[in-house]
């Protein structure tokens, strides 16, 4: 009973270890609006797993668009869900 608990203990420790998404896109879009207004924006609320060469984490994707020179511009993110932090961003 106990080593069973302790594998719930630590699968629920490591769950709640993530930022929420709507807090990992609020601070993307505050990033974004201080240059021009957001039009739109998503994000997943399911972690996927991410690699780059030795690095892995979980990240969330998202996106969001803006108006950039009277057109609408749309980007997508990877974002770690433990730190936040935007791990690759591209312009469509």
């Amino acid at each position: 009973m106990g080593f069973a608990t302790g594998i719930y203990a630590n699968r629920l420790a490591k769950r709640k270890s993530y930022i929420s998404p709507q807090k990992i896109l609020k601070q993307i879009k505050r990033t974004f609006q201080e240059e021009t207004p957001i039009q739109g924006a998503w994000i997943s609320t399911f972690t996927q797993p991410f690699q780059k060469f030795a690095f892995k984490t979980q990240v969330y994707s998202g996106g969001l668009s803006r108006m950039e020179d009277h057109q609408l511009i749309q980007y997508k993110f990877l974002a770690d869900a433990k730190t936040g932090g935007v791990l690759d961003l591209q312009r469509l």
